[in-house]
């Protein structure tokens, strides 16, 4: 007997990614490409067509495409859904990795703009993006949703409440889904990522250690040893949970909200 190629069933799949211009998205969408899967990768930043430029030099055979996409604008959402099922005929895979954050401080002085836009962002873009995927996966009645949660979302941090609510938020709209959609074929689940290599983490640190008085580096060194595999989560983390869950071998995980965190926390 023969044995398939780890993951060699999500060859040939169709993905739509969000928030893949850099950090998580861009390393999934890198990896899931070199897996064979036709990736669509969406971020309002313009460096998106650069990283699907070079997804396309290294993967010359795949058939997706970049658009820049401000993910709290609902149409914007819907076109980008429609683009893809246009092209491909079906949508296999929505990963739904767009975020930010940004500057909060204390819940008592706190302006609401930054909560709306937080939310706009973390929570809306990510229910657009499922709101639309469902739509088209409920019709061919197969495939598998992705959303980004975090462990912030589980633990809380002070002066980060709205980024962490946020999140938090995205968890239990995570299940909501994952129930509903299960008489259609379709999985829902949530990667909740600890520290990651990414931009976003970056600009925490950077914050942070001038608020302690040190340096970059010395943070670093301070974070890392919190982690027991003694080192951040890459976008190639993400995208082999990613892989699956898309798989027949993770066709009957829905509704999670799986920790990838190095060891970081476990609740």
């Amino acid at each position: 007997m023969t044995s398939k190629q780890p993951f060699s069933e999500v060859a040939g799949k169709v993905a739509v990614i969000t928030g893949a211009a850099r950090g998580l998205g861009q390393g999934t969408a890198e990896t899931l490409a070199a897996h064979g899967v036709h990736v669509v990768i969406a971020d309002i930043l313009p460096d998106v067509h650069k990283t699907f430029e070079a997804i396309k030099k290294e993967q010359g055979d795949n058939e997706g495409y970049s658009v820049e996409v401000d993910v709290s604008d609902e149409n914007a959402v819907r076109e980008l859904i429609a683009g893809a099922v246009k092209k491909f005929g079906r949508l296999d895979i929505m990963v739904n990795n767009a975020g930010m954050h940004l500057k909060e401080g204390p819940v008592a002085d706190m302006d609401v703009d930054i909560i709306d836009r937080i939310f706009a962002v973390n929570f809306k873009g990510i229910f657009f993006g499922c709101k639309y995927a469902s739509q088209q996966m409920r019709e061919q009645k197969h495939g598998a949703i992705i959303n980004l949660g975090s462990y912030a979302g589980k633990l809380g941090f002070p002066e980060y409440a709205a980024y962490s609510s946020s999140k938090g938020a995205i968890h239990t709209f995570t299940i909501c889904l994952a129930r509903e959609m299960a008489p259609y074929n379709v999985t829902v689940n949530a990667l909740c990522p600890g520290l990651a290599a990414t931009e976003m983490h970056w600009s925490f640190m950077r914050n942070e250690a001038k608020e302690r008085g040190m340096t970059f580096d010395e943070l670093k060194d301070e974070e890392l040893e919190t982690i027991p595999l003694g080192r951040y989560a890459e976008g190639r983390d993400m995208a082999g949970t990613i892989m699956w869950l898309s798989s027949e071998a993770g066709s009957y995980m829905t509704g999670g909200l799986l920790n990838l965190n190095g060891g970081l926390y476990f609740a």
